[in-house]
């Protein structure tokens, strides 16, 4: 045989064999280099993400859409192998959503009301019509499997964001230019840029700052705050106070119970207490805020208020820039 033919014969045989390398089992569908599998048969959502794990490997999960279009897919398996209600990932922790991190989902396609609740014991379906319910942990759905096409060798660890003390390098870095896109604003001390969004929930503008490559802002400083401050203030210049909780900017402030401390949507140090204003925290089940106008004076103190559900004036996006 030529040295071509013998050339020709492994560059099929190599092509072959990736396709089947890059295959999902059989019987499993596969869709954006994820495969998804049905159970085939009703059980309760622990059952359900155990039975997953235990057919498809530990990195299984239970569906988890991240987008629209990935949402009409595992719509179409529903339709094709399921009853009315299939477990998703998502689990209610008592005040959202969350998925296995801990963290809410970054895509949501909720029906009308629903959540209805986000109590303990409470888990997130996905009808045939592609709308997301909240159903009681313990009843039993059809499930749907998710894992990736390759799976990771080695589980991802967390990592924490540090902010650098005093004025750190990029301040030098960045005097000749702005290193923030259009509709973004830069807060030289932190190296961050900074973006209001309006009319917004705490979650969803969680979600939204996500999706534009930041997180909910984190406040390290009085300088920070009040920079916050006057974003607000400029976004409407028509301002008229209502006197509540409702006005204020809402920022990526929550309280761990689990671990007895506050923490940051962006995952950096709470070392910010002094920027709380009298009396406040005045409970840890709700997010924070900064104060615009209620109580007048402090304007660039911090509070605890709740935005989970009613839509509160505004919120703020930050991104570094380091």
């Amino acid at each position: 045989m030529s040295p071509t033919l013998i050339s020709a014969f492994l560059l099929i045989a190599t092509v072959f064999h990736s396709s089947l390398a890059a295959s999902c089992p059989t019987g499993t569908k596969l869709y954006n280099s994820k495969c998804y599998a049905a159970l085939g048969m009703d059980m309760t959502r622990d059952k359900a993400l155990a039975y997953c794990k235990k057919t498809y490997g530990s990195y299984a999960v239970l569906a988890t859409p991240l987008t629209y279009a990935e949402n009409n897919f595992v719509t179409e398996q529903v339709q094709l192998h399921a009853n009315w209600h299939t477990w998703l990932e998502f689990v209610a922790d008592g005040t959202y959503i969350v998925g296995d991190d801990g963290k809410p989902p970054v895509y949501t396609n909720f029906a009308v009301g629903e959540p209805f609740s986000v109590s303990v014991g409470y888990c997130i379906t996905i009808g045939m019509n592609g709308y997301w319910y909240a159903q009681p942990c313990a009843d039993s759905h059809s499930a749907l499997c998710e894992f990736a096409l390759y799976p990771p060798t080695v589980k991802p660890t967390t990592t924490t964001t540090v902010i650098p003390s005093g004025y750190p390098s990029c301040v030098q870095k960045y005097l000749n230019f702005v290193p923030c896109q259009s509709g973004w604003e830069y807060y030289p001390p932190t190296c961050a840029c900074f973006r209001i969004i309006s009319n917004t929930t705490y979650y969803n503008a969680m979600n939204t700052c996500r999706s534009i490559g930041g997180t909910l802002a984190s406040v390290h400083n009085s300088g920070e705050a009040a920079f916050i401050n006057r974003l607000g203030v400029q976004t409407n210049s028509y301002w008229i106070s209502t006197a509540s909780a409702r006005d204020n900017i809402i920022v990526g402030l929550t309280y761990n119970s689990d671990r007895g401390i506050f923490q940051w949507d962006d995952s950096t140090t709470f070392d910010y207490a002094q920027g709380f204003a009298p009396a406040e925290p005045a409970d840890y089940t709700s997010q924070g805020q900064i104060i615009l106008s209620n109580p007048m004076g402090y304007a660039t103190y911090m509070r605890m208020g709740n935005c989970a559900f009613q839509t509160c004036r505004y919120a703020a996006c930050k991104r570094y820039v380091y």
